[in-house]
């Protein structure tokens, strides 16, 4: 699940830096880099816990 959330942060905040470039996005890249930000959050607070 933490690697899911890594991978899924990093295509969004790829498509947000294209969004940038390309302008086509416009208002939508700031809810992707929003995303993005809660998936690593998440990922920070999945550890897998060590026993």
């Amino acid at each position: 699940m933490r690697t899911f959330l890594f991978i899924l942060a990093l295509v969004l905040l790829a498509i947000w830096g294209i969004g940038i470039f390309l302008y086509a996005l416009k208002g939508l890249f700031n809810i992707i880099v929003v995303f993005a930000v809660i998936a690593f959050i998440l990922a920070i607070f999945n550890k897998p816990k060590s026993s």
